[in-house]
């Protein structure tokens, strides 16, 4: 579900092993228990998404189309931080993605 919201070259093990970290992560940070499985599985896609845009930044172009990934990794960012407030009010996404390389 990760390589339908970003094109990168990481291989589907990899992005699992992010999946994996991604919701380690979520638990540590977040009061994930009190989230639905559909919202909690959302912000991991997302997340990993972000993530993975990190660690593959090479942009792509298709013919006429080509994909800013500066661009890509704010609206991702912005998706993240909507949800985020609209669970607590004021949680913002800090991307320590760092931590996950």
């Amino acid at each position: 579900m990760v390589r339908a919201i970003c094109d990168t070259n990481i291989t589907d093990a990899k992005i699992t092993s992010l999946i994996t970290e991604t919701d380690a992560y979520m638990d540590a940070t977040l009061d994930t228990g009190s989230l639905s499985a559909t919202l909690k599985q959302m912000i991991s896609r997302t997340y990993t998404a972000y993530v993975c845009l990190r660690k593959d930044p090479t942009a792509r172009s298709i013919g006429e189309y080509s994909e800013n990934r500066a661009e890509t990794m704010r609206m991702l960012k912005n998706d993240l931080d909507t949800l985020f407030t609209a669970l607590g009010g004021g949680i913002s996404f800090t991307p320590a993605v760092e931590s996950l390389a």
